[in-house]
C-alpha cells in the first residue's frame, strides 16, 4: 500500500528552519554538519532524523527531505535546482522570507478572527438561558450543552485545518474533489482563494525560475504551489502551448481564466528584457498586497455580523421562550 504524504510543515516552523540553514550555509557549513545542529519541534524532529540518516546515506538534502516529510515537492525541487547551481543560500533565504510572509498573514487572519469564533459559540451557548431561568432545564443539562457545544466547535476546527492542510499537500494530478469545486463559488471567498491559488503559483514560478530551472520543469513543479486541483488543470494547459512554440505570455493571454489583465503584458515585458522571474515576483507581491487587504476588510465585517448573528439568535430565544408566558399553577 502507498504511504499517505506527510503533511507541510506549518510555515512557521519552515521559516525558522530555512533561515537556519541559511546562516550555516553562508558560514559554508554542509548540510551533513548542519541537520544535527537544528531542532524541530517533538511532532516534526522525526522528519529531521529521517533527512539526516538519507543524507548520510549519499542522498543530496532536496531528495532526502522530500523522501522524510521535510520538504513538499516543490521546495525540494528549489533546493535541488539550488544545491546543482553550487550556492544554495539565496533560495533557502527566498524560501524563509516567503513562509515568513505566509506566517504572519495566517497569524493576522486568525486573531481578527478569535472574536467571530467566541460570537458564535457565544451564539450556541446564550439561547438556552431562558429555558435555565425558568427551570425547565437543570443546571446539569445547562453545563453539558456547554461541554458539548464546545466540544464540538473544537472538533470541527481541528477537522477543518488538517482537512485544509491535507487538501494543500496533494499530488499534482489528484482527482477533483467536491471541496474543490466549492471553494471556488463561495461567495466572496471564492474569488480570494483562486486568487491566492494564483498568486501563489506564480510567486512560485518566480523562485523557480530564479533558482535556475528550465522553464517547461518549472512550469510542471510550479503546479504544487496551487492548491486547487481545477485552477492546477487550468495552469496545466500553458506547457502544452509553450511546447507548440508560443512565448509564456502569449499562453497565459490564451487563457482568460487564470490571468487578470495586468499579468500577460508583465509577463512580456519580463520575457523581453530577461527579467521574467523579478516581473513574477513584482506580480505576486502585488496581488498579495491586495488580497491581505481584502482579506482584513472581510476580518472587519465577519464580528458585525456575529453580533447580529447572536442579537438575533438570543431575541429568539428569548421570546420563544416561556418568559413571557407565565404559566399558572394546576392545583390554581
Amino acid at each position: 500500500m502507498k504511504n499517505s504524504p506527510h503533511l507541510a510543515l506549518p510555515y512557521r516552523i519552515r521559516a525558522d528552519l530555512l533561515q537556519q540553514l541559511a546562516a550555516l550555509s553562508r558560514a559554508g557549513i554542509a548540510p551533513l554538519q548542519a541537520l544535527p545542529m537544528m531542532k524541530l519541534p517533538s511532532p516534526y524532529q522525526d522528519r529531521m532524523v529521517a533527512t539526516l540518516q538519507g543524507v548520510k546515506r549519499g542522498k543530496n538534502l532536496a531528495d532526502a527531505g522530500l523522501h522524510s516529510g521535510l520538504w513538499t515537492p516543490l521546495e525540494a525541487g528549489l533546493i535541488g535546482a539550488a544545491l546543482a547551481a553550487g550556492d544554495p543560500t539565496p533560495v533557502y533565504r527566498q524560501l524563509a522570507s516567503y513562509y515568513q510572509e505566509k506566517a504572519q498573514q495566517i497569524a493576522s487572519i486568525k486573531s481578527r478572527l478569535m472574536l467571530p469564533a467566541l460570537m458564535g459559540i457565544l451564539s450556541l451557548l446564550i439561547p438556552p438561558l431562558p429555558q435555565l431561568v425558568t427551570g425547565a432545564l437543570s443546571m446539569g443539562a445547562y453545563l453539558w450543552q456547554i461541554a458539548r457545544t464546545i466540544l464540538l466547535a473544537a472538533g470541527l476546527a481541528t477537522s477543518g485545518i488538517y482537512a485544509y492542510r491535507r487538501f494543500q499537500v496533494r499530488p499534482v494530478h489528484a482527482s477533483v474533489s467536491w471541496l474543490d469545486q466549492f471553494l471556488l463559488v463561495v461567495p466572496i471567498f471564492g474569488k480570494m482563494h483562486k486568487r491566492r491559488n494564483l498568486c501563489d503559483f506564480w510567486q512560485s514560478m518566480a523562485l523557480l525560475l530564479e533558482a535556475g530551472l528550465p522553464m517547461f520543469d518549472a512550469l510542471q513543479l510550479g503546479l504544487q504551489g496551487a492548491s486547487n486541483v481545477l485552477l492546477r488543470r487550468q495552469l496545466a494547459r500553458i506547457l502544452p502551448l509553450m511546447q507548440k512554440g508560443a512565448t509564456l505570455a502569449d499562453a497565459v493571454r490564451s487563457l482568460p481564466d487564470i490571468h487578470d489583465d495586468t499579468l500577460p503584458g508583465l509577463i512580456h515585458t519580463g520575457e523581453a528584457s530577461g527579467k521574467l522571474p523579478e516581473m513574477l515576483s513584482r506580480y505576486a507581491k502585488g496581488e498579495n498586497a491586495s488580497l491581505q487587504l481584502q482579506q482584513k476588510q472581510v476580518a472587519d465585517w465577519l464580528p458585525r455580523i456575529a453580533y447580529s448573528l447572536v442579537a438575533a439568535t438570543i431575541a429568539y430565544g428569548v421570546l420563544t421562550s416561556s418568559a413571557f408566558n407565565p404559566q399558572v399553577p394546576g392545583h390554581l
